[in-house]
């Protein structure tokens, strides 16, 4: 595997891009636009790509079972990813906020916390797309669009 195929994958692994700036240091806003399509992997620091790869060989390699296959989910895994995110910077702000109510750390750990398990859970990702899909516009008419 070479390493722009290891940043790829880590790019659709089903870590958030916020874990993924926990563990390596890179912006999650970097994941973000990469992930939307954005941002180019061609683009990226030596700096960046290397622990990226890093991140390849201790986090996602052993996970590669779990990548998922149809287009739809991928591009609903994406969507429901970066919805999450904003929630949590949305959320984070909050608590910066010099008004912040007393709860707001708390409701911060708990949006992350359903980031992490909403994400990580196969299953639910799966009844979460099901939900998608009976809702959503064509399949072919999203990948168009998304081109």
């Amino acid at each position: 595997m070479n390493t722009r195929e290891k940043i790829q994958a880590v790019i659709d692994s089903h870590d958030s891009a916020y874990q993924i700036q926990k563990l390596t240091g890179v912006n999650s806003s970097i994941i973000i636009r990469l992930r939307n399509h954005t941002r180019s992997i061609d683009r990226l620091s030596l700096n960046t790509v290397e622990k990226l790869e890093r991140y390849f060989d201790y986090h996602v390699k052993h996970e590669n079972d779990d990548f998922p296959t149809s287009i739809q989910l991928s591009h609903f895994r994406h969507r429901l990813i970066n919805l999450l995110q904003e929630l949590y910077e949305i959320q984070q702000a909050k608590v910066e906020s010099p008004d912040a109510q007393p709860d707001e750390k708390a409701m911060t750990a708990a949006v992350e916390q359903m980031f992490n398990d909403v994400i990580g859970n196969k299953l639910e990702l799966e009844h979460l797309e099901t939900i998608y899909n009976q809702l959503a516009p064509n399949p072919n008419q999203l990948e168009a669009e998304v081109k």
